[in-house]
């Protein structure tokens, strides 16, 4: 039974076809002198009809392994060796952002069922003390691959194995592509994994990832793989410390951000955006939150391309589909009210309903064109090698000593809230300009994000304080972002479109009210 310790480092490689990867990885100075090797693989997962195993983040497997070896045969280039079956169980571990470390314990079995005899020894005893659950385990679904493999012996005793995964994941009748790098540390310390990591991501487009083949096919199979990734409220477990569970917040914002990033690249939705950039504001948010106990966060330059083709994207998502929709009719029946010295409803689409409807037109051109960019930008080898970063530095911070005191959290959630609270309702709120108000929306995100994440660990006075908290931050975070859509709409008609003057001071206008509305709200008495 081999080792039952698995760390690995996945990463998704995005953009490219399988034989593109293979030929780029065969280059990289790591994996360009040694020996490779192919096998067809074939996984077959089981699990109980409720999903018992997936609900405890566990997964048992069977595998079909077969090696492939260059040929000259007539019906191609390969010829097949004689198949072995595997079985693997695999539980819950540490994961984040690609890095996971759980249990794995192996052993060969006769066929392509799993074996009671071949669990025993391992956490599965604990798991099924009575047999019970293994004699209700059925095939649940499938994942097939082209496995290629590079074993990287370094001189310091370190031993590494990088696997070229192209298949695809197969659960309720439905079908998912899988091109995926895995880096698995055989011997030696992490730190090797993210540094080949690093010297592979210069080479081709990668993003870090936390889902296991098992986890993509489960989701696959309950129709979420295709969903936008929200963000999850972490309970603390009995007994957690707190910087295990800061530490858990830290990952599982980072884990939203990077699984959307990866939904945007297939779909057009914008809600794959939009939670993209949630995820970034929540990571961004908790490590400002925890930069007492976990020290600065990483250099984020390297990301700021693809930060702002976000947020060009996520702006021209919402000019489209909600600000200018949204203003339009207002913007007919101040048209028609000019014309006839009357505010009456407007009357059949004439040169001004034109004008908007031209105008969304040539937003949505560059829309679609930002998100080419978009695209362009997340497959860009920098940007996997800064995503990467963010991963290394999220396992870094788990290996330094983090001593938290318990009211910690909510002492600097309160000031974060007494800050917001002078800003819009103190003394110098009837001083409140457009920068003010913008760094009160950032400051109610980030409380916000914040409260939430944290609210487990906070006892319950301030529990309640917080979500009172959240409400507010979420007003004022509604509020003044209305605002400032309007003002973007502005922008944007002015830079992609031919709109007309009177629509774009129309837009201008609405921007100012409502700019204006969020102070008189704002300010005392």
């Amino acid at each position: 039974m081999s080792n039952p310790q698995e760390i690995e480092l996945k990463l998704l490689v995005p953009g490219l076809t399988a034989a593109a990867a293979l030929q780029l990885l065969r280059r990289a100075p790591s994996l360009a002198r040694r020996k490779l090797r192919q096998q067809q693989l074939v996984n077959r997962y089981f699990d109980t009809p409720e999903r018992l195993l997936q609900q405890q983040r566990c997964a048992l497997r069977v595998r079909q392994r077969r090696d492939v070896h260059a040929g000259t045969g007539s019906e191609g280039d390969t010829i097949t060796g004689a198949s072995v079956w595997v079985q693997t169980l695999k539980t819950a571990g540490s994961s984040s952002a690609g890095l996971s470390q759980r249990g794995e314990w192996e052993c060969l079995v006769a066929a392509d069922q799993p074996e009671r005899a071949g669990l025993r020894g391992t956490a599965w005893d604990a798991l099924d003390p009575d047999g019970a659950l293994f004699e209700r385990l059925q095939p649940c679904f499938e994942t097939r691959c082209l496995r290629t493999t590079w074993l990287v012996a370094r001189r310091d005793g370190t031993l590494l194995e990088v696997s070229l995964d192209a298949g695809e994941v197969l659960a309720d009748g439905q079908t998912q592509p899988l091109l995926e790098v895995e880096l698995e540390l055989l011997a030696g310390a992490p730190t090797a994994l993210f540094d080949l990591a690093d010297e592979l991501a210069r080479r081709l487009p990668c993003l870090p990832c936390n889902l296991s083949k098992a986890e993509r096919a489960g989701l696959l199979a309950n129709g979420q793989l295709l969903q936008p990734v929200r963000a999850r409220r972490l309970e603390r477990q009995r007994g957690e410390a707190l910087p295990a569970l800061a530490l858990r917040v830290l990952g599982e914002a980072q884990d939203q951000f990077l699984r959307n990033l990866e939904g945007l690249l297939h779909s057009d939705a914008p809600e794959w955006v939009h939670q993209a950039r949630v995820g970034w504001r929540r990571w961004r948010s908790l490590l400002r939150l925890l930069r007492p106990w976990v020290g600065p966060g990483p250099d984020f330059t390297e990301l700021r391309p693809l930060l702002d083709a976000l947020g060009a994207q996520r702006n021209l998502d919402v000019g489209c589909s909600e600000t200018l929709p949204a203003w339009s009719g207002a913007w007919a029946c101040a048209q028609a009210g000019a014309a006839d010295g009357t505010a009456a409803l407007p009357p059949p689409p004439d040169a001004s309903t034109n004008a908007c409807a031209q105008a969304l037109a040539e937003l949505q051109a560059a829309r679609s064109a930002q998100r080419t960019r978009l695209r362009q930008t997340l497959l860009e080898p920098a940007t996997g090698q800064a995503l990467l970063a963010l991963t290394r530095y999220l396992w870094q911070a788990g290996q330094q000593p983090m001593a938290i005191e318990k009211r910690a959290i909510g002492a600097r959630l309160a000031r974060w809230h007494q800050r917001l609270h002078r800003l819009l309702q103190g003394e110098k709120a009837q001083l409140l300009d457009v920068a003010t108000l913008h760094e009160a929306r950032l400051l109610a995100k980030r409380l916000r994000y914040g409260s939430e994440a944290m609210a487990s660990t906070l006892p319950a006075k301030r529990l309640r304080q917080s979500q009172q908290w959240v409400k507010d931050a979420t007003l004022w975070q509604t509020r003044i972002g209305q605002a400032r859509d309007a003002w973007q709409l502005a922008l944007l008609l002015q830079q992609h479109t031919h709109a007309p003057p009177a629509l774009l001071g129309f837009m201008q206008g609405v921007a100012a009210a409502m700019e204006r509305a969020a102070q008189e709200a704002a300010s005392p008495g």
